[in-house]
């Protein structure tokens, strides 16, 4: 086989993998995803683990729960920016 003919092949196989590459990403990316649908909100009263019980001047916290409509996990966000993902 000659050198231009085997650049050739090369090229032509780099070719084609780019563009199906092109065309598999351009079909992933064609569905729609969805945003996340807000569920419930919770207050929760937070304690040191030396504070054996709750009382008047225990804080809270608000944290917000969403339901991720792609793939059906909660996720909650917490006043503070804490994120935590849980598998429904």
């Amino acid at each position: 086989m000659s050198k231009k003919l085997a650049y050739g092949l090369a090229v032509a196989t780099f070719m084609g993998g780019l563009l199906f590459a092109e065309l598999s990403r351009d079909y992933l990316y064609a569905q729609e995803s969805k945003g996340p649908k807000w569920s419930h909100g919770l207050m929760l009263r937070v304690r040191k683990a030396d504070q054996p019980d709750f009382d008047k001047n225990t804080p809270k916290i608000g944290v917000e729960v969403f339901v991720d409509e792609n793939n059906g996990n909660l996720i909650y966000i917490t006043e503070g920016g804490g994120i935590s993902v849980v598998k429904k």
